[in-house]
C-alpha cells in the first residue's frame, strides 16, 4: 500500500474511533431510561430485594416443615476383648467388627395449629417484604422524577442566561456605536459592558447548576461519571390539571392501593397468625415416628452341612441305677453372610408421642403476651401511615394549588415586563431612555422569566405527585 494512502487509513480509523467514542459517551437519557436505571441498579433496591428473597427462604422452610422428616444413619463398630454380641446376644472374646443401619421418621398431627399459623404468617411477611420493595422502588422513581425536572429546570435557565447573553452583546455593540458616534456619554457604553459581565456571570452560574442537577441524577442512577450524560428534552408543558378538581378525601381513596397501605396492612394480619402461633404454644403437641433397622456382626455365626455323629454321651442315671447315653453331634460352623445377616436382623416399629405443656417457666404466656403487644403496636403503625398519607397529600394538594397560582401569577408578570421592556427599548432606541432605566426594566424581565420557569417547574412537580398518589404513572 501506499505510504500516503497508509497514512490517510490509519487516520481515517482513529477519527471513525474517536467518532464512534464521542457519539457513544453522548447517551441521551429518557425518563423512562433514568427511571428503570435506577431501580435495576439502586443499592437500596437491591438491599431490599435480598430482605425480600430472605422472607421468600423462610416462607419456602415453612412451608417444607409439615413435611414428615425422614433421617438415615449408619454406624460401623469394633470391639475387643470380653463382649457381647450385639445380635446373637452371646459372650465372646473376640474382634467384634458390627453394623448397624436405620432409617427413622417422625410427623407432627398435631401442635395446636402451630405449624400451620407459622406458615400463614411467613407468607404474610414475605408479601408484606414485597410491598415494601415496591415502596422503595416508588421513591427512588419519585427521585428520579423530581432530579429529571430539576435538570429541565436548569436547562432552560441556562438557555434564558445565553439569549441575554446574546442580547446584551448585541445592545453593547449598538451602544459603542452611538458612543463612538457622540449619541450617548461613555458612561453609557461602561453600564452595558457592566450589564454584559453580570448576564456572563448568571450564565456561568446556570451551568454550574445545571452540573450540580446532573450530578444528583448520576448519584440517584450510581453512575461513576457524569461528563458525557444528557437527558431527552420533553414538551413540559402543564396541560393536565384535572387532578385539582378531586378532593384530597378522594385522592386518599384511590391512594389505598399504594404499597406502604398494603404493606402495613398484611403486616397486621402477619400479626394475627403470630398471636395464634402463640396461643398453639399452650395445646398438647402429638407426634408419630417410625423406623427401620438392621444390621450386620463379624461374630454370628451359622450351621453348615449335616451334623456328624461322635457316639453316645452320658446324661444322667435313671430310678434302676442304669446310665442314660444321649447321642452327641459334631457341627460345622461359618461366619453369617452380611445380605442374609441384613434379613436377619430386620426390624421396624412406630408409635405415638404426646407431649401436654404444664409448666415452662410461663413461656407460652409470655409469648402471648409479646405477640398481642406485637399486634397493636401493628394496628397502631398502619394508622399512623394512613394518617400520615393523608396529610401527605393534604399537603401536596395546597402545595399543588399554590404552586398553580402562583404560575399563573409569573405569567402575567413575564407578560408584562415584557411588554414594558419592548416599549423601554423603543424609548432607548429613540434616546428617549437613559441605558441605566433600559437596563433596570431588563433585570426586572429577566427575573420574572427566572420566576417564571421555577414556577413553572414547581407547577409540573406538584401535579405529576398528586397524579401518583391518584395511582396514574410517572410520565412527562
Amino acid at each position: 500500500m501506499n505510504p500516503s494512502r497508509a497514512l490517510l487509513f490509519f487516520l481515517a480509523t482513529i477519527v471513525l474511533s474517536l467518532y464512534a467514542k464521542c457519539s457513544f459517551a453522548q447517551k441521551v437519557w429518557t425518563l423512562k431510561e433514568c427511571v428503570d436505571y435506577a431501580l435495576l441498579h439502586n443499592i437500596s433496591i437491591k438491599q431490599s430485594e435480598i430482605s425480600t428473597e430472605l422472607s421468600h427462604v423462610n416462607y419456602v422452610q415453612n412451608t417444607t416443615n409439615m413435611l414428615p422428616s425422614v433421617n438415615g444413619s449408619i454406624s460401623h463398630n469394633y470391639n475387643y476383648g470380653r463382649s457381647i454380641d450385639p445380635f446373637s446376644y452371646t459372650f465372646t472374646t473376640e474382634q467384634i467388627q458390627s453394623d448397624n443401619f436405620s432409617l427413622n421418621t417422625n410427623i407432627t398431627l398435631f401442635n395446636g395449629f402451630q405449624m400451620q399459623n407459622t406458615l400463614r404468617e411467613s407468607k404474610l411477611n414475605y408479601l408484606a417484604g414485597r410491598y415494601d420493595l415496591e415502596k422503595i422502588r416508588n421513591d427512588i422513581s419519585l427521585n428520579v422524577v423530581s432530579a429529571y425536572l430539576q435538570i429541565l429546570y436548569s436547562n432552560d435557565l441556562l438557555t434564558a442566561a445565553t439569549n441575554r447573553v446574546d442580547e446584551f452583546t448585541k445592545q453593547r455593540d449598538r451602544t459603542k456605536l452611538l458612543t463612538d458616534a457622540g449619541s450617548l456619554t461613555k458612561s453609557s457604553f461602561l453600564d452595558a459592558e457592566a450589564q454584559l459581565a453580570n448576564e456572563e456571570y448568571n450564565r456561568v452560574s446556570a451551568e454550574n447548576q445545571l452540573n450540580s442537577a446532573y450530578l444528583s441524577l448520576a448519584q440517584l442512577l450510581e453512575l461513576d461519571s457524569v461528563t458525557s450524560e444528557k437527558i431527552a428534552v420533553p414538551e413540559t408543558n402543564v396541560s393536565d390539571i384535572s387532578i385539582l378538581n378531586q378532593t384530597p378525601q378522594a385522592i386518599f381513596v384511590s391512594a389505598q392501593s399504594l404499597p406502604e397501605i398494603k404493606s402495613a396492612d398484611t403486616k397486621v394480619m402477619a400479626a394475627e397468625k403470630g398471636l395464634a402461633v402463640a396461643r398453639g404454644g399452650r395445646s398438647p403437641r402429638l407426634t408419630m415416628f417410625g423406623s427401620f433397622s438392621s444390621g450386620y456382626s463379624s461374630a454370628t455365626q451359622r450351621i453348615t452341612g449335616a451334623p456328624v455323629f461322635t457316639g453316645l454321651t452320658p446324661n444322667g442315671i435313671t430310678d434302676t441305677g442304669d446310665t442314660v447315653r444321649v447321642p452327641s453331634y459334631s457341627y460345622h460352623y461359618e461366619n453369617t453372610p452380611f445380605n442374609d445377616q441384613l434379613n436377619q436382623n430386620y426390624g421396624k416399629s412406630f408409635g405415638f408421642s404426646l407431649n401436654i405443656p404444664l409448666f415452662n417457666g410461663w413461656s407460652a404466656t409470655t409469648n402471648i403476651k409479646r405477640a398481642k403487644l406485637n399486634l397493636e403496636n401493628s394496628r397502631y403503625s398502619a394508622e399512623l401511615i394512613r394518617n400520615q398519607l393523608f396529610k401527605s397529600i393534604q399537603q401536596a394538594h395546597a402545595d399543588a394549588l399554590s404552586a398553580q397560582k402562583k404560575f399563573a401569577a409569573a405569567q402575567k408578570s413575564q407578560d408584562a415586563f415584557k411588554e414594558s421592556y419592548t416599549y423601554a427599548e423603543k424609548k432607548f432606541n429613540a434616546g428617549i431612555l437613559s441605558s441605566v432605566e433600559l437596563l433596570t426594566v431588563r433585570n426586572s424581565l429577566s427575573k420574572a422569566e427566572t420566576d417564571l420557569l421555577q414556577a413553572k417547574y414547581d407547577f409540573i412537580f406538584r401535579i405529576k405527585i398528586l397524579d401518583f398518589y391518584s395511582g396514574k404513572p410517572l410520565t412527562l
